[in-house]
C-alpha cells in the first residue's frame, strides 16, 4: 500500500494576524485577570506593606502577550517561599 504524501504550507501572515486579533487579546486578557485573582487570593501577608498585582496585556509585533506583575521589595522571596504566583498560573487554564 502506497503512503500519501503530504506538504503543509503556513500563513505566516495570516497566523500573525490571529495571534494580534483582537479576539485572542480579550482571551488573554481574561487569562491575566484570572491569574491575578488566583495570585491576590493566595498571596502571603508581608510584614511592611501589601503585594501589588497587576494584570495587563500588550501586543508586540508578532503576538498578544498577558502579563502579571507582582510590585513589593520582598516578592521575590514571599514567591520562594510560598509560590503564590507560580500556583495561580492553573487559573489561565481555565
Amino acid at each position: 500500500m502506497a503512503r500519501a504524501r503530504v506538504r503543509i504550507e503556513l500563513n505566516r501572515d495570516g497566523i500573525r494576524d490571529l495571534a494580534r486579533s483582537p479576539g485572542v487579546r480579550t482571551d488573554m486578557a481574561r487569562r491575566a485577570f484570572a491569574v491575578r485573582a488566583a495570585a491576590v487570593a493566595a498571596a502571603p501577608t508581608m510584614r511592611e506593606g501589601k503585594i501589588e498585582i497587576e494584570a495587563t496585556t500588550r501586543t508586540g509585533s508578532d503576538r498578544v502577550r498577558g502579563i502579571v506583575t507582582a510590585r513589593h521589595p520582598g516578592v521575590l522571596y514571599a514567591e520562594a517561599q510560598h509560590r503564590f504566583l507560580a500556583a495561580a498560573m492553573d487559573a489561565a487554564a481555565g
